[in-house]
């Protein structure tokens, strides 16, 4: 039996940090502090939901960004066709089965996937999951045969199969198979030969764009999502073969031909660039992204008529960062609030914010610095392509400016574990503004996911409340720790 969700990694108590913060005002608890605008997370969640309706895909959300349940719960809406999630911690699931039960036990399916290529360790935690939350509640990636040797296991302890989804190579080449090599279909006629005792089922295939991160555009995602979709489409076709000369050489049929899998493509550059199509009119010159929206249209309807069943998945989207706006691969979920947003997504529509305060000033230095209370344990340590720094400080309770982006003209140049130097921002539109001894700041951070993991809890504040109520903290999301 294992431990009891957090009883590994023990979470600080919601209702003691309820006490100690809500109602207060941001300008008067300790930092670092990871503040987040409810507000601002669901938009972004409801666009996206919009999105894979319009389109009619499925979706399934990646909670390791925030890993919080009240996020969690935004991301999926009203589940009405059922919940799919993907958690990259075993922890993350724990904490949420009893939700995950609940649902099941109310006639809801319910599936999450695990997803990292299965490490053999694992797997009497996932069965205590499967056997928590149903049936068919689990599903883990593979890319190695090997990976497959625990299958037999876990079917005796819960008495059904090991869902599997193939983890495939689209040019990422982190993890995953290219689905032209020797090593492909030496796993296919592994998963088809367990498939046959009925130890495993072969869901689909899956693929992750993290390569999308380095994309300048909405074209340059949609062209990547396309791309992926298309090497799932094919690597389904080679597996096919490959199902064919295993029950050829069976002399025998062992399954259907034409199997009913999944695809499941995305990262939030590519996902969220299908956003796009939300605000797509038809033109008699369309530009270049709207032939690529209508191409990834009729890709999405061609997998639809063989029979396949797409779904979406990406993580950061609620939260946004600094290198999603760099990718400028979606448009803004403000502008349906705000008739004066750009298109494309900007600080507004980031939710998370890292509040410290002021330690040091420098003026005498060839260029005016200023030292921080926080380093790479607050802000993470990702670059991000736009810029060379590691965060850039919003204007947030300073004096008004003009700079429609809300920068403060600092950004965080240097970064050390537990300091960090503020340089000029050299991309803002302001010069760098006053500057006192204690006061306090709030930093977009590059990477809202490494940046978040320095944090026990979000402060929750809601930028929809009135002017004077937009400081104050309204809740307290606290984060499950733990692998």
């Amino acid at each position: 039996m294992a431990a009891a969700p957090g009883a590994l990694f023990p979470c600080p108590s919601k209702e003691e940090l309820a006490k100690a913060f809500i109602g207060k005002r941001l300008g008067d608890v300790p930092t670092p502090a990871a503040v987040l605008d409810r507000a601002v997370v669901e938009r972004n969640c409801r666009q996206m939901l919009e999105a894979c309706q319009a389109l009619d895909v499925d979706f399934r959300p990646h909670v390791k960004t925030h890993k919080t349940t009240e996020v969690t719960l935004l991301q999926l809406g009203d589940a009405s066709n059922g919940i799919k999630l993907i958690v990259s911690t075993i922890a993350e699931a724990e904490h949420l089965s009893d939700h995950l039960h609940d649902a099941h036990k109310n006639g809801k399916p319910v599936n999450v996937l695990y997803g990292v290529p299965l490490p053999p360790s694992q797997i009497q935690r996932l069965i205590e999951l499967r056997n928590k939350i149903g049936p068919y509640g689990i599903s883990v990636l593979v890319d190695h045969p090997s990976q497959l040797e625990i299958a037999p296991a876990f079917k005796r302890a819960t008495g059904g199969p090991l869902q599997l989804f193939v983890k495939i190579d689209t040019g990422y080449h982190r993890a995953g198979l290219d689905f032209t090599t020797k090593a492909f279909g030496n796993l296919m006629h592994r998963i088809y030969s367990l498939e046959e005792t009925g130890t495993v089922t072969l869901v689909g295939f899956y693929s992750h764009a993290g390569h999308s991160y380095g994309g300048s555009s909405e074209s340059d995602a949609i062209a990547l999502l396309i791309e992926e979709i298309q090497g799932l489409k094919k690597a389904v076709a080679q597996a096919i073969v490959y199902r064919q000369r295993y029950e050829h050489s069976q002399t025998r049929s062992v399954g259907h031909s034409q199997p009913r899998y999944v695809l499941s493509v995305g990262a939030t550059p590519t996902a969220t660039s299908l956003q796009n199509f939300l605000s797509l009119s038809p033109q008699s010159s369309p530009t270049d992204t709207e032939q690529l929206l209508r191409r990834a249209e009729a890709l999405i309807e061609s997998v639809k008529a063989l029979g396949l069943t797409l779904e979406l998945h990406a993580g950061v989207y609620p939260f946004l960062d600094m290198q999603q706006l760099a990718t400028k691969a979606s448009p803004s979920a403000a502008v349906k609030d705000s008739a004066s947003q750009e298109p494309t997504i900007t600080t507004v529509d980031i939710a998370l914010t890292v509040m410290t305060e002021v330690a040091s000033l420098y003026g005498d230095r060839e260029s005016p610095e200023a030292l921080i209370a926080a380093g790479s344990l607050a802000l993470g340590r990702e670059p991000c392509k736009s810029y060379s720094g590691w965060g850039i400080v919003s204007a947030w309770g300073m004096p008004s400016t003009s700079n429609a982006e809300g920068r403060s003209g600092w950004q965080v140049g240097r970064i050390s574990q537990e300091h960090g130097i503020l340089t000029k921002d050299t991309n803002a539109s302001v010069e760098p503004m006053e500057l006192m001894i204690g006061q306090k700041v709030r930093i977009w951070p590059n990477h809202a996911c490494v940046a978040g993991a320095g944090f026990g809890w979000y402060l929750i504040v809601d930028s929809s409340l009135p002017d004077d109520r937009q400081d104050e903290i309204v809740d307290v999301f606290v984060r499950w720790r733990g692998w």
